[in-house]
């Protein structure tokens, strides 16, 4: 049977949930039918974490200095896409190598979760640290261990009054 073919319910359990066969190819096929959502899913969310780290990210450091590598803005998305789906492809892999008469529903969902956290990470982490940037950043490590030393003199110094 054809990709897609396969009449689908409307309902949002579909993906996680949907009919399955109990042969060893029906289990490859019904990976196979929601590898596209999968894909599609993890590019919108990517592409959302793209331009928070672009546009946040940027914003979050100082002009002239990059929140992430320049190159890795360029090549990290293609080839976080082709690890994903190196991963994805673990899936069926696993299920047929240990084979229970059904695909493992969970072991989709899980995988799947935890890609879309994993991909949507960067991004988070751009937008904390541009609303975090208000924070008093020292120019280099020294000037944050003579802070450090001021405080701890100021400190000792207050102690020893009382």
């Amino acid at each position: 049977m054809p990709i897609g073919s396969e009449q689908r319910p409307a309902k949002s359990g579909w993906y996680f949930h949907g009919p399955s066969g109990s042969s060893k190819s029906d289990i490859r096929q019904w990976w196979r039918e929601r590898r596209f959502r999968y894909n599609r899913d993890l590019f919108f969310v990517g592409v959302g974490t793209w331009l928070l780290v672009l546009f946040a990210g940027s914003a979050a450091v100082k002009p002239g200095v990059d929140f992430e590598e320049p190159i890795m803005m360029v090549i990290g998305p293609p080839l976080y896409a082709i690890f994903a789906n190196l991963a994805y492809t673990s899936g069926p892999v696993l299920d047929t190598v240990v084979y229970r008469g059904t695909p493992r529903k969970h072991l989709l969902k899980a995988g799947y979760v935890f890609s879309i956290l994993l991909t949507a990470l960067p991004g988070v982490w751009a937008l904390i640290a541009w609303l975090c940037r208000g924070s008093p950043k020292p120019s280099h490590a020294g000037s944050l261990l003579d802070s450090n030393h001021r405080f701890q003199a100021r400190l000792t110094d207050e102690l020893i009054v009382f």
